[in-house]
């Protein structure tokens, strides 16, 4: 069986992945954030982050508190951010946005809109990318409760879109 270290370790791969993936993707940023920041004069509002869902949907399990404590030391405890917006109930969630880069709960590294889903489909040809699947996903690496063949398989496709979109930015 997996140790919390070497699952928040696989945990933390997965993330740095799907991290280059949301950056190339850039969906949220022009279709939706700049969009609306236009229409109501650059004021901050909360778009997709409208709960506390890192205590939500967190786990109890070892893995996510071993998460919980990075995350805490990297950017302080939800209570220690002072520049929380009041528009978002997420402590993380200031006037420019999420402030973490990494250490995201599942539920919210694996977030897309049925929107932003379907431009994936559509512009980019990748069908591959299921919210609630990610989800799942990343809940069963952090647990232990994914197989190291069907990690490495999760792994590979989610390496597979950064690298299609990764080709279209260079065409």
């Amino acid at each position: 069986m997996k140790s919390a270290r070497e699952n928040l370790s696989r945990y933390m791969e997965i993330e740095e992945i799907l991290n280059r993936f949301f950056e190339l993707f850039d969906f949220c940023l022009k279709e939706c954030v700049l969009p609306e920041l236009a229409r109501n004069n650059n004021q901050p509002f909360a778009a997709c982050c409208k709960d506390k869902y890192y205590k939500v949907y967190d786990l109890e399990h070892p893995s996510f508190g071993l998460l919980r404590e990075k995350r805490e030391a990297l950017y302080g405890t939800p209570e220690e951010i002072k520049e929380s917006s009041l528009i978002s109930p997420c402590e993380y969630h200031t006037s420019t946005g999420c402030v973490l880069t990494t250490c995201k709960s599942p539920i919210c590294l694996a977030f897309m809109c049925r929107k932003s889903i379907d431009a994936l489909r559509q512009n980019h040809g990748i069908y591959t990318y299921d919210y609630l699947g990610f989800n799942y996903a990343l809940e069963w690496i952090l647990t232990g409760d994914m197989s190291l063949p069907d990690y490495e398989e999760f792994r590979t496709s989610c390496l597979a879109m950064v690298q299609t979109l990764e080709e279209e930015s260079k065409s």
